[in-house]
């Protein structure tokens, strides 16, 4: 929880504070009324980048600091520039229910012999402390080779982490390569066409 967004008091209208490079955004959660700010729109894009799961630090006008996760992000849908973000207040000694996204390492043997990896599941529904969530999970998939699949049951343990995603869930799967059409067969019996031009030549 390194990065800390200082929220101000909304003025003026919403497009004029947009045009200076600030967004809305509303903090609400752990027990208190929804308030809303404003925040800058750089900072929040920067932050969406290198991780939307992170916990915030914010810092809200004459009420100190509060510990938040985004909750939802609207965007424009073209430009797709910043147009809201919910802030959701949290306690951290309480749990919470969030999404990991997961970091794949490694390259696997079987993309190595020709095979195709299809990942099914990039990112995994777990119950934890905020003081246990990570940005990432880590996972090698060096040894999974032709044939092989990964499901949410094989991943190591994480301490502190209740898994609420199903353990028969894919996650990974390294895909036989896609064989290749085999080519008509020129040579083979005469056409039927042919044939039956034939028997009526015959007839004749």
């Amino acid at each position: 929880m390194n990065t800390t967004v200082r929220l101000t008091e909304r003025s003026g209208s919403t497009s004029s504070q947009r045009s200076k490079g600030f967004v809305p955004v509303v903090v609400y959660g752990a027990g208190s009324d929804s308030q809303s700010f404003t925040a800058d729109a750089k900072t929040l894009n920067e932050i969406l980048g290198k991780n939307p799961r992170a916990i915030l630090k914010v810092e809200l006008p004459d009420s100190g600091s509060k510990n938040v996760v985004i909750q939802e992000v609207q965007r424009q849908p073209l430009s797709r520039k910043l147009l809201h973000v919910d802030l959701h207040q949290i306690d951290m000694k309480a749990e919470l229910v969030t999404k990991v996204a997961f970091h794949f390492s490694g390259d696997p043997v079987g993309v190595k012999s020709g095979g195709i990896q299809q990942v099914e599941l990039y990112e995994l529904d777990i119950r934890t402390l905020p003081d246990k969530l990570t940005a990432t999970f880590e996972v090698d998939i060096t040894g999974l080779d032709i044939g092989d699949q990964l499901l949410v049951s094989d991943l190591p343990k994480h301490e502190g982490w209740e898994v609420l995603t199903p353990e028969d869930t894919l996650i990974i799967r390294i895909a036989p390569p896609v064989a290749l059409e085999e080519p008509a067969d020129t040579d083979s019996d005469t056409p039927a066409a042919a044939v039956a031009s034939e028997e009526a030549k015959t007839v004749e």
